[in-house]
This record gives structure tokens, sequence and C-alpha cells, in this order.
């Protein structure tokens, strides 16, 4: 056999797949991950199970140690910010912001349906381009998933109390994830950020000097 002693110009290398976290489509082929056609972040918590890594590798072992979950009410609360509107200013009544991070609730949810469905089951923190396999599913939601999906509406749900029977103080309104379906409110405002990822919503409280506001909201996104 003749050689030439011609040195090849490219070398074809084999790659962990998770090395690259945005996915390719063409003519061919489609998007790997099948998406749900409506999501709604409500107050149902999700659980999985995982090593102490953070992987899922085998849920046999996985499942004897005490599981990860997210709420998603702490989610919802934790990116509000409920505010006085100050250009607003009535003796007795009050107009209140809500500034929701529509964003970032949504990228959470997802992390943990993920997690809770051991998407990326097998996958180990090393083989991953960040060494971490949350850091990695984060970034792959950012890429892949987030841009699928649009707002569509909020339920919110506000029940009054007096303050005088209540022993509340003025403006002391209440997280409350237990309020009934009779307590859904649609006397409000809403503004979409630019981009979308944040919304304000407005609403009037009538007679804020006597009654303080139960509130909490869940939030529908869809398919684009």
């Amino acid at each position: 056999m003749r050689r030439n002693y011609i040195s090849p110009e490219y070398y074809n290398n084999n790659v962990n797949g998770a090395l690259n976290v945005l996915e390719e489509s063409n003519y061919f082929s489609a998007k790997m991950l099948d998406i749900e056609e409506e999501i709604i972040i409500d107050n149902i918590d999700i659980i999985w199970y995982q090593n102490q890594l953070n992987e899922q590798l085998d849920y046999s072992i996985e499942s004897t140690i005490p599981p990860s979950f997210y709420s998603p009410s702490v989610g919802k609360f934790n990116n509000l910010s409920l505010r006085i509107n100050p250009t607003f200013k009535k003796a007795k009544n009050t107009k209140w912001l809500f500034d929701i991070d529509l964003k970032e609730i949504l990228t959470d949810y997802l992390f943990a349906i993920l997690k809770k469905y051991r998407t990326f089951e097998g996958i180990k923190n090393e083989a991953t381009i960040y060494n971490d396999i949350d850091i990695f599913i984060r970034e792959y939601i950012k890429n892949n998933i987030l841009n699928r999906y649009q707002y569509k509406n909020i339920d919110l749900y506000i029940q009054h109390r007096g303050i005088e029977e209540e022993g509340q103080l003025k403006y002391k309104n209440n997280w409350n994830i237990n309020l009934t379906p009779e307590t859904l409110v649609s006397n409000y405002q809403s503004e979409l950020s630019s981009d979308s990822s944040k919304i304000k919503l407005s609403f009037l409280q009538y007679d804020s000097n006597e009654y303080i506001f139960d509130y909490f909201y869940n939030i529908h996104f869809e398919r684009i």
C-alpha cells in the first residue's frame, strides 16, 4: 500500500451533545423537545429526585434521598413587587401596581418540569459546557424554550378584609393561595414590557382606609 504522507486538513472528534445548549433544526428535522400547548402556573408544587451533585443518573438510588421541589406559589411571590402608584393620590382610594417578572417565573417553572420528567437523565456535570447540569438546563431553557411561549393572561384573585375587625395595619396586604374562585377579579389593567419579559398590573382599591386585601395570581402562557 502506497502512502502519500499528506496530513488531513480536518479532524473529526466526538464531543458530548451537552457541550452545545442551542438546538439546531433544518428541513429534515425539528426541535428535540416536545412542549405543551399551554402552561398554567398555579400553586401545585413540583417534586423531583436527583443525587447530591444535582445529577439524575439512577432513579432507584435517588428516590431514597429526600426530594427536591419547586413551589410555584413561592416563585410567583418572590418575583412580584406590590407597590402604591405614587401618581394616584386620593383620600380613600389607592391604586396598586403589581410588577411581575414573567421570564423568571416561567424559567423556574420549566426548570422544575424538566427535572421532574428527568429530561436530561444520564448527563453528568462534567459532560456539560458549564460543568454544572443545573446551569446547563437553565441555559437550554433560555436558548430553546422561552421563545416558543408567549404570555396569554393572568388570573388575579383579591379578597378584601376590614382593617379594624382583623386588627391589621393599613396597606398591609397579604399573599394567600387559598382564595376561592369567587374572588377572581377582572377590573385591572395590564401592560407588557417591550420584550414581554415583565408585566405591570394596575388595580384600584376603594376605601383603602377601611380595608386591606388578600391576593394571589395564576399565569397562563401559550405556545407560539
